[in-house]
């Protein structure tokens, strides 16, 4: 079976190989090359006295287990820990959020030679898999190799799901190799077992993101805030993780608060850098007066001039956003007006801001019901429902206040999920060094 998944995988690869040579042609590196297909760095092989891997597959997997490296590295100063991905922008968030660690590389590609190669390089005692990547030579090779394996802040979407159970037989053998899996949901446990995990391997934990801090203002943030309160430019109106066809609607509901308020301003954070380029024509092409930031001048003064007339900043950056939220004083989180199943609702909450989202949460569908029940956040059926429900916000500063206090409730009651994944890792690693005191 797995001879036959391998034989699928390298045929998909293939065949996709050239549209994705074509995307990213100009960002492709031969380290990567080398990275995917087992070669790392040789200073990795210094590295080798029970290391710990950790694979995080893009942005929002490395932001989210962010906290719980940096507590395994406070208690295991002794061991090496290496990070994983998938994308270029998950490894470019790595190396801001997590810079100190023993190495970073691609994950390789997914045969057992390759995994294996990897292996003996870097010679981990335990592999943690965040959320849903499930790739079967990784975990069969991995548990061959004697090392175990835990699947974090796990969960399984409806499609992922359906997908999934149509190949059970084959994904029961692929979860027999992981020792543990610490999922976000009860639902998400029991969907899991559906899919023939061992039950006594499978625990709810919670989610890790509810462990974050909001991040402070770095020194782009606070020339932000300082031109728009020289220019008093308010109110701020943030559209976070905007997905194809999601920006058109924005504008439409932006039109609405710019006729309310014309000195607003809105940030506009696209999911994909890939699409920057497309949704900056798109803001133009609609009379739009846009301002990039990486055009942004890095000299206060010019910064003003700049944000003086624009009405848009779009943030074509990565790992900006999250303390851009605190500027904000209505949040939008996108993927959520169209069908893509939403985004997370954690960071904007860990700043106390009101929340507003779109029909489409299949992805995040607890944690939108938990803001829901707790007057934590606002759900809308349409751009006409966001714009108004904007600009209520706007005028409401008592409502604005109880949204956020409401959204940080939220966070702080559904805390704990690092504890419970690290009391997890000490079954398998130990006692944590005498110098390291246990996270709260």
């Amino acid at each position: 079976m797995y001879q036959l998944y391998s034989l699928l995988f390298s045929l998909g690869l293939v065949l996709t190989a050239p549209y994705y040579l074509r995307r990213g042609k100009s960002r492709i590196k031969s380290t990567e090359w080398r990275e995917r297909f087992g070669w790392l760095p040789s200073s990795f092989r210094q590295h080798t006295q029970s290391a710990i891997w950790v694979h995080a597959v893009s942005v929002g997997e490395t932001m989210a287990v962010a906290g719980l490296v940096r507590e395994l590295q406070r208690r295991y100063p002794e061991r090496s820990i290496f990070l994983s991905h998938v994308t270029p922008t998950g490894r470019e968030v790595g190396e801001k959020r997590l810079p100190d660690l023993a190495g970073r590389f691609y994950l390789p590609f997914d045969w057992g030679w390759t995994v294996r190669r990897v292996l003996e390089q870097i010679r981990p005692s335990v592999l943690l898999v965040v959320e849903t990547e499930l790739w079967p030579n990784v975990l069969r090779v991995s548990h061959d190799f004697g090392c175990r394996s835990a699947l974090v802040n796990a969960r399984l979407s409806d499609t992922s799901f359906r997908g999934y159970r149509l190949i059970r037989p084959f994904m029961r053998r692929v979860l027999e190799n992981v020792d543990w899996i610490g999922a976000q949901t009860a639902a998400d446990a029991e969907r899991f077992r559906a899919l023939g995990a061992s039950p006594e391997h499978v625990s709810v934990t919670g989610n890790l993101k509810f462990d974050g801090q909001a991040p402070a203002l770095g020194d782009f943030g606070i020339k932000i805030r300082e031109a728009l309160n020289a220019q008093n430019r308010r109110p701020v109106f943030v559209a976070a993780s905007t997905m194809p066809g999601e920006e058109p609607l924005v504008l439409q509901a932006w039109q609405a608060i710019r006729e309310k308020h014309p000195q607003a301003l809105m940030i506009l954070a696209p999911r994909h850098p890939a699409r920057f380029e497309e949704v900056a024509e798109l803001m133009r092409a609609g009379g739009r007066n846009v301002m990039r930031r990486t055009a942004l001048r890095q000299n206060s003064e010019e910064m003003h001039l700049q944000l003086d007339s624009a009405e848009i900043l779009l943030l074509d950056t990565i790992g900006e956003l999250a303390e851009l939220f605190g500027l904000a004083d209505v949040v939008f989180v996108g993927g959520s007006l169209v069908p893509t199943g939403g985004h997370n609702l954690l960071e904007p909450a860990l700043w106390r801001k009101p929340i507003v989202f779109g029909p489409s949460m299949a992805n995040f569908r607890d944690v939108a019901a938990l803001f829901l029940d707790a007057d934590a956040a606002i759900q809308v059926v349409d751009a006409a429902e966001l714009g108004q429900q904007a600009l209520r916000l706007f005028d409401n500063p008592e409502k604005v206040r109880t949204l956020g206090e409401n959204a940080k409730q939220v966070v702080e009651a559904q805390a704990g999920a690092t504890l419970r994944v690290l009391n997890q890792v000490e079954e398998w690693l130990g006692a944590p060094s005498a110098a390291a005191t246990p996270v709260a």
